[in-house]
């Protein structure tokens, strides 16, 4: 670039707040799998994660947000058209988020084309936007929703860990990316990760969870739900309440690991990166606004399987109706009554795969153990979902996968393991197995 030209574009850059990045552009892709009042933390924490990306010089047509978009206009909601991410209330996430891809269009495979660049894979289906990246550019990639073992859920359907992984891995090698940079917030998070990230991939990533632990929902004593992730909430506001132009990637894990109570934040991949300033992924620019910091505020959190219950529970009293009263109890009663039903469930499966009854009551203790048999595990989870609790939708049910994870890696084939759901599973698929 010659002088001439230079001079002419800083203006235009600062006009804009975009900077002159010859080494690359940023882009952000922003994901919240999940659909429901219940789940409204996941997409009130994506579009902050936003507004974030928005603020420090990515401009809109390289911030590209998933999410199914029934919270800010739903009738729960008593602020119509708005979310918010912390208690104060005082800013609206919500304003002038980018709806890229919503309702049927949040799929883990629309997800993976956007990833990739791949326009034809999305032709008709929302705003078409995807990755156009290059060899120097850096992407920043957000994931928050429920999980398990080896997956991240999406509305109605599940992305598997290895997937995501040879998406990442066909990238680097068709030299899409410089760096990229991972955040999943999501029950046992860590298992994205695990094993699939070798340092040559130049990717770096933060779950909010060990691989068999649960995350946290936080801020859960305002509009009968939880506002936020304890992980994002904390990666976040450590990010308002910073420099992105002098804090570290380093920095923010140990921020975040500090704050972060009810699960164990940890780092995955390239390390290395951690080295790095967030604007280098954040968005490079040296005039961001700061924020005022908010009030500080109660920070209980509810591990994220439990929310709807002790929602309902605290609800149930405070309650000074004696009608609402009985409604909450005959609520909380077909609620624990659809849990109970998930589990007989698989434990009828484990029995008639195994047809032993020590060998089943083992494969239905969750134990430390990672996914070493991908050709196993993901048919089985599909199978799984599709006949047995569509795990987008019934999100209880996500804790009894690791029964299937047992089962795929004490020997067990995946055909074997689908006969078997398929003979206990003769009801229509449930969705609402929260």
């Amino acid at each position: 670039m010659n002088l001439a030209t230079l001079l002419v574009l800083l203006p235009l850059a600062a006009a804009s707040r975009i900077p002159v990045n010859e080494d690359g552009n940023n882009w952000a892709v922003l994901v919240a799998g999940s659909s429901g009042w219940y789940n409204y933390r996941h997409q009130s924490d994506i579009c902050h994660a936003y507004q974030i990306m928005k603020e420090s010089g990515i401009p809109d047509e390289r911030i590209i947000v998933m999410m199914y978009d029934d919270i800010a206009d739903s009738s729960s909601n008593p602020h119509p058209g708005q979310l918010f991410n912390h208690p104060d209330m005082t800013t609206d996430v919500y304003a002038g988020v980018p709806k890229d891809y919503t309702g049927s269009d949040v799929t883990p495979e629309i997800f993976l084309a956007v990833l990739q660049g791949n326009k034809e894979a999305v032709n008709g289906r929302g705003s078409g936007k995807v990755v156009e990246s290059g060899p120097n550019d850096r992407i920043f990639i957000n994931l928050d929703d429920h999980g398990a073992v080896g997956l991240f859920a999406f509305p109605y359907s599940e992305l598997m860990a290895d997937e995501f992984a040879d998406a990442v891995t066909a990238m680097h090698t068709a030299n899409k990316y410089k760096e990229m940079t991972i955040y999943i917030e999501a029950c046992e998070s860590g298992s994205m990760f695990e094993d699939l990230y070798p340092a040559e991939l130049k990717a770096y990533g933060l779950s909010a969870s060990s691989p068999s632990e649960s995350s946290w929902a936080i801020y859960c004593s305002t509009l009968d739900t939880c506002l936020g992730d304890e992980f994002s909430v904390n990666w976040m506001e450590d990010t308002d309440n910073g420099d992105i132009n002098t804090e570290t990637l380093n920095t923010q894990f140990v921020n975040t690991e500090k704050l972060t109570l009810g699960s164990q934040v940890m780092q995955w991949g390239d390390t290395s990166i951690d080295s790095q300033v967030l604007a280098t992924f954040f968005g490079p620019t040296s005039s961001t606004p700061k924020k005022s910091t908010p009030k500080s505020v109660e920070r209980s959190a509810i591990a994220t399987q439990d929310v709807p219950l002790v929602l309902l529970e605290n609800k149930l009293k405070s309650s000074n109706s004696d009608v609402e009263k009985n409604n909450l109890i005959k609520e909380i009663a077909e609620l624990k009554e659809r849990r109970q039903f998930v589990k007989s469930t698989m434990e009828k499966i484990a029995h008639t795969v195994t047809a032993e009854e020590n060998m089943a009551k083992d494969v239905l203790v969750k134990s430390r153990s990672k996914v070493t048999n991908w050709n196993c595990y993901n048919p089985v989870v599909h199978a799984f979902s599709k006949n047995c609790f569509n795990l987008g939708q019934s999100t209880y049910a996500l804790t009894t996968v690791h029964t299937l994870l047992n089962l795929c890696e004490t020997g067990h084939s995946s055909e074997s393991i689908i006969s078997g759901i398929k003979s206990v599973c003769k009801f229509p698929t449930v969705f609402n197995a929260i």
